[in-house]
């Protein structure tokens, strides 16, 4: 009798042993239906409230300049190039067409030689075949992929005789002032003086970087100076959002008049 005892105390060890595992598991699998289940809450709150997708802009139904510099921003963006290639060939394609007729020559064609001549002169080359790859599929959506054949041909000798003919009409003058130089030292010098606890100094910046980029699909660009578009943005933004500034007073003199009473010089670095 006096052997079997310690047989017993480790048959009921061994039981409690399962039960607490037995525990444990359970509370484990609580814990994963719950997570599944606020997940699930989330993404189900999260797609109610994305906002609808904007509907692709059939280009070949549109015929004008605005929706053509829309194309270059688009097929840029997809080919991977920076702002300021993107919105260098904007300005290519206003110039081109500020000395010729609008209705001359074919405004997507000259868009995708924009782009073309744009990433050679920002030293961001690109392969024609993507290029033209890009284009085309911007253009025909649905369309099967372009091959070796005679389209393809016709499209690559479009585009090129296109650059060769925009750096006539251009004189050979690639250079441009862009307002992105200058946005990026007024938007560091600001920031301090509109800072905000909730971040919406950085809200307001990035909207202003949009209007700036929106107003390159104009050929206003062209009659401004760099430093009175990019003040522009900023300004914009500002008062769109509104955020108050207790430096600055505007009754007696705006933050831009403020910036050059004190003669400060910007050193302008290429972005």
């Amino acid at each position: 009798m006096g052997k079997k005892a310690p047989k017993m105390k480790s048959i009921t060890k061994s039981k409690t042993k399962t039960h607490k595992q037995k525990v444990k598991s359970h509370k484990k699998n609580k814990n994963i239906s719950k997570q599944k289940y606020r997940t699930k809450q989330r993404s189900e709150s999260q797609d109610k409230l994305k906002k609808p997708e904007a509907p692709l802009t059939d280009y070949l139904t549109h015929k004008s300049n605005y929706i053509a510099v829309r194309f270059i921003f688009e097929c840029g963006i997809k080919l991977g190039l920076k702002h300021i290639t993107i919105c260098s060939a904007a300005v290519y394609f206003h110039k081109f067409y500020k000395h010729v007729d609008e209705t001359a020559y074919d405004n997507y064609s000259i868009a995708s030689a924009t782009l073309y001549l744009a990433s050679k002169v920002q030293d961001e080359t690109i392969r024609l075949r993507d290029l033209i790859n890009v284009c085309y599929h911007t253009l025909h959506r649905d369309a099967a992929p372009l091959r070796l054949a005679e389209d393809y041909w016709n499209f690559r000798d479009s585009i090129v005789h296109a650059e060769m003919l925009i750096m006539r009409i251009v004189q050979f003058d690639t250079t441009f002032d862009h307002p992105h130089h200058y946005f990026l030292h007024y938007v560091q010098t600001l920031r301090p003086v509109f800072y905000s606890k909730h971040g919406k100094d950085i809200i307001v910046f990035k909207k202003a970087y949009d209007f700036l980029h929106d107003f390159y699909h104009s050929s206003d660009i062209l009659q401004f100076k760099a430093q009175h578009i990019a003040i522009a943005c900023i300004e914009l933004a500002i008062k769109v959002y509104g955020i108050p500034s207790q430096i600055i007073d505007y009754e007696i003199k705006s933050w831009y008049q403020q910036l050059f009473a004190k003669k400060r010089y910007y050193i302008v670095y290429k972005i």
